[in-house]
């Protein structure tokens, strides 16, 4: 038998899927165990949430047996080797997991960790083309002439021929990429490297390595950030990449907070030189109550939830592990592995 322990909360109806995957599997899953969600689809649960010394002492049990885990235990992640010595493989529930990986000491082990990418990345997509057209499109001023019955007619702007830039060409920048097109836009994608060969020029006019990003977003109309958080992305967009962006840009982050410099974004649109910002990713987060972004009329704030679409999420989740455990047990590749130097 294979032991699987999900540590994080699932409703009744995915835990019998997972279940049913085969009958070699043994499904470990205690509700009154697991934090509990703070909204439809959520898996981390409140932050001040805690298990009783006895509940923490039968979580523990369960760990010890695990040879396979859904998502990281709460509580238990930094000394997750130690308390799960039969550990071989997570499935995480985000798709970047590699900050969660490397705080759980797993970069040193054969521990296999697979990530949710992919799950979330339509309705990031969403938010990003949500975010452009209501900028092209002026919404705030039609809201604000209907308030004021004030008839005001005049010129907008349009998305065809504009040029935009999508840092990061993975699950999420492809989905943006897909979108965009069918209105006409120009797509130029920023990633690690670029080989001829490369499945993103399927999704992308021209690609440019990080190497060349100052180039990228000298032609950008509109900024598309899709990266995860790691050091090697870690403020990629400090001051001197964001004067880069063409003057009047609009700026959008789905992508890890840490990649940008929040100070000198908001110098950039506190000035003028961007446009605008869609943003549902932070340097600290909850973003604090001091930052001046609460404040500017051109923001678009969202608490890192933008991607929550419990029926959607759950069931690709879902499917995703499904899938995962399936190959596991027949000895395949599995699906999504996390690249545990490169941290995505």
């Amino acid at each position: 038998m294979t032991t699987v322990h999900i540590t994080s909360f699932f409703e009744e109806e995915y835990v019998r899927r997972i279940r049913e995957v085969d009958e070699r599997l043994q499904v470990l899953y205690r509700e009154d165990l697991v934090p509990p969600p703070r909204w439809p689809g959520d898996h981390a649960g409140p932050e001040e949430w805690e298990r009783t010394p006895e509940g923490d002492e039968e979580f523990l049990a369960m760990l010890g047996e695990a040879e396979v885990l859904y998502d990281f235990p709460r509580g238990h992640v930094e000394d997750l080797v130690e308390v799960a010595p039969r550990l071989r493989w997570v499935q995480g529930s985000m798709a970047g997991a590699g900050e969660v990986a490397q705080k759980a000491g797993l970069g040193e082990t054969d521990i296999v960790v697979t990530t949710a990418g992919g799950v979330y990345s339509g309705p990031l997509a969403e938010f990003v083309l949500m975010a452009m057209l209501q900028y092209a499109k002026e919404l705030d001023h039609l809201r604000r002439d209907k308030t004021e019955k004030i008839w005001r007619q005049g010129a907008v702007g349009s998305l065809e021929n504009k040029t935009l830039c999508v840092l990061g060409m993975g699950s999420i920048g492809r989905a943006i990429a897909t979108r965009a097109r069918p209105f006409g836009m120009r797509i130029i994608g920023v990633k690690r490297t670029v080989r001829e060969d490369d499945e993103a020029w399927d999704y992308a006019d021209d690609l440019y390595p990080t190497a060349e990003l100052h180039a990228a977003l000298g032609e950008a109309d509109y900024v598309a950030v899709t990266l995860p958080g790691t050091p090697e992305t870690r403020r990629l967009l400090d001051a001197g990449a964001i004067a880069e962006i063409k003057q009047g840009a609009y700026f959008a982050n789905v992508g890890r907070g840490s990649v940008v410099d929040e100070a000198a974004l908001v110098e950039a649109l506190q000035g003028g030189h961007l446009s605008g910002a869609a943003l549902d990713v932070f340097e600290v987060e909850p973003l604090p109550e001091e930052s001046p972004l609460w404040e500017l009329d051109n923001v678009i704030v969202s608490a890192h939830t933008t991607d929550v679409v419990p029926a959607l999420i759950n069931a690709a989740q879902t499917d995703l592990f499904c899938e995962n455990l399936r190959r596991y047990l027949a000895g395949e590749e599995l699906l999504n592995v996390l690249d545990k130097r490169l941290l995505y």
